[in-house]
């Protein structure tokens, strides 16, 4: 069985075990942690732009990469967000490291109406890697119409799975985006509410179909994100995860 048939093989896995969960990792979490400590975890979100020797120096990077592989044998997304929508550095040479980076990776993230979209989805294509189209506000949650432009230009670009993160500051912005769960529920989609505020929906929305959580182990990424730990716990306890 060749590199692509295994990356085949764990996506198919991966979506018989939903709602998946992706902790989020650093190149110092990679180092530091062991394999016990991403009990309960399905996938693992490797964010090249909160690593601590981002630098212009490829093979650092791809070092860190090859030893979550090995370490853990976990499916891995690889991110590099940009600083426009959340990205901790500004990375100039962003394609070049994914590229750098298709052996060890089943997923990779880029944003929708980011430059390289168009090159990262071919180049994805090629090697059977799933790309996540991402979508991120942080001022604010979009009307459910707004959503679906969103969601257009995701699939324009021939997206795998469509992620859409934004800020939720009240009660009908939770709404908005469980009702845009809900009528996307046949869609591969991810859909998560940022800001204490928005925490429900990391657990609500997987369960109306967002296909994967994120959940932090040392850092979070992202506002409102909620601890490996207790996002395993309350999926057993809603018992729409076995494990």
């Amino acid at each position: 069985m060749d590199r692509c048939d295994i990356k085949l093989l764990n996506f198919s896995m991966l979506l018989k075990n939903l709602p998946a969960i992706a902790v989020v990792l650093t190149d110092r979490d990679i180092l530091s942690i062991s394999k016990e400590a991403l009990k309960g975890a399905d996938l693992i979100e490797l964010r090249v732009d909160m690593f601590e020797t981002c630098d212009d120096n490829l093979n650092t990077i791809e070092n860190i990469f090859a030893l979550a592989k090995k370490k853990f044998n976990f499916p891995i997304l690889c991110t590099i967000r940009s600083s426009q929508e959340g990205g901790k550095k500004n990375i100039e040479n962003r394609l070049q490291i994914y590229e750098r980076l298709i052996p060890y990776c089943e997923f990779f993230d880029i944003e929708i109406f980011s430059k390289e979209a168009t090159s990262l989805r071919q180049i994805s294509q090629q090697h059977n890697i799933k790309l996540i189209a991402s979508y991120h506000r942080f001022d604010l949650t979009p009307s459910v119409d707004e959503l679906e432009e969103v969601f257009k230009d995701a699939k324009k670009l021939n997206a795998d799975i469509v992620k859409i993160a934004t800020m939720v500051d009240e009660k009908r912005d939770l709404e908005t985006l469980l009702l845009f769960t809900l009528k996307h529920r046949n869609d591969k989609i991810i859909i998560i509410g940022m800001g204490e505020k928005g925490i429900p929906s990391r657990i609500i929305n997987p369960v109306f179909y967002s296909l994967i959580t994120y959940a932090s182990l040392n850092i979070n990424s992202a506002p409102g994100q909620i601890s490996l730990q207790d996002i395993v716990n309350i999926f057993r306890i809603l018992g729409v995860r076995s494990n």
